[in-house]
């Protein structure tokens, strides 16, 4: 027996806010504990993260074969799928996310995915979304316009005991501070 799993889409809200451990991580670290939003006088400009997702995660169109665990790999910069498991890919387009930081010119940043995001589709139906992966450079620093564009992507794992038999949404906290 056979579940359909269909257009398998991971959503990320938006725009998202600057999460951070410390109070004011959205903030440069020269302008923390200021929050005025306005050059200092030496010059520091001190504006907030802002994080906007350009495009949602798109799995294409999946089936589960049997009754095992099925995983679908993306890759980040083809977007090609490989499917291991019992599972069979049945088309549509894959895509991986991307998103865009905006923020100070030039001021080094932290980015954080889950290890792991639950998704559901409207009957109950769940999978999850691991090993997250993007194409952000070892340290991370926004650009003289104060921007930074990066793609992600993950694993999706799908099985049988999971009822998944739709579309399966999600949302993934993506947690951006200044260093």
């Amino acid at each position: 027996m056979a579940g359909a799993v269909g257009s398998l889409v991971l959503s990320v809200p938006e725009p998202a806010r600057a999460q951070g451990n410390c109070d004011n991580c959205d903030l440069p670290p020269s302008c923390r504990g200021n929050g005025d939003q306005k050059p200092k006088k030496n010059g520091r400009d001190c504006q907030t993260l802002n994080l906007s997702i350009e495009s949602d995660m798109d799995f294409g169109r999946m089936v589960i074969m049997q009754s095992g665990e099925g995983r679908v790999l993306m890759d980040l910069t083809t977007g090609d799928r490989t499917v291991i498991g019992d599972v069979d890919d049945l088309g549509g387009v894959p895509i991986t996310g991307q998103a865009t930081v905006t923020g100070a010119p030039f001021q080094a940043l932290r980015v954080r995915f889950p290890s792991q995001v639950s998704m559901r589709d409207a009957t109950g139906g769940q999978a999850q979304i691991a090993d997250f992966v993007t194409d952000l450079p070892a340290f991370p620093t926004l650009d003289s316009l104060g921007q930074l564009t990066f793609r992600f992507s993950g694993t999706l794992v799908i099985s049988s005991n999971g009822g998944a038999s739709g579309r399966l949404r999600g949302r993934v906290p993506i947690s951006v501070e200044y260093q």
